[in-house]
């Protein structure tokens, strides 16, 4: 459990710096111009991202965690699949929308794996 929230937090802490710290690059792959209210909105989306970040790396593991990282995983994949379709962003966003879908797919095997052994302390390690 406890590694799968550290690769969320090393992934979330790398988008939220570069969103921070670098907005412009960092949302070229939308294939958007940026206004100068995308780019405060950018950069508050990465101070979001560094906190939930230090979240997932400070918290003791727990299913509420991982049940938030299932939630953010699932919102952020289908919000940028919508965008992709409607054209909104370009579809070099793609690898995003898969990156999701991977984190999405380890927690959720976390939290099924996670849940087994709590019923059955005999398929504990």
């Amino acid at each position: 459990m406890r590694i799968t929230l550290r690769l969320s937090a090393a992934y979330l802490c790398l988008m939220g710096l570069a969103a921070l710290l670098l907005p412009g690059p960092a949302s070229s792959s939308l294939q958007q111009p940026m206004s100068n209210f995308d780019l405060f909105a950018t950069r508050t989306v990465g101070a979001i991202l560094i906190s939930l970040a230090m979240v997932d790396w400070f918290a003791a593991p727990s299913t509420g965690v991982l049940a938030a990282n299932a939630f953010l995983n699932t919102a952020l994949a289908t919000i940028d699949m919508l965008a992709i379709a409607q054209g909104t962003i370009g579809a070099s966003s793609w690898p995003g929308v898969v990156i999701h879908a991977a984190f999405l797919t380890l927690v959720i095997t976390v939290l099924v794996h996670h849940r087994r052994t709590a019923r059955h302390p005999v398929l504990r390690h």
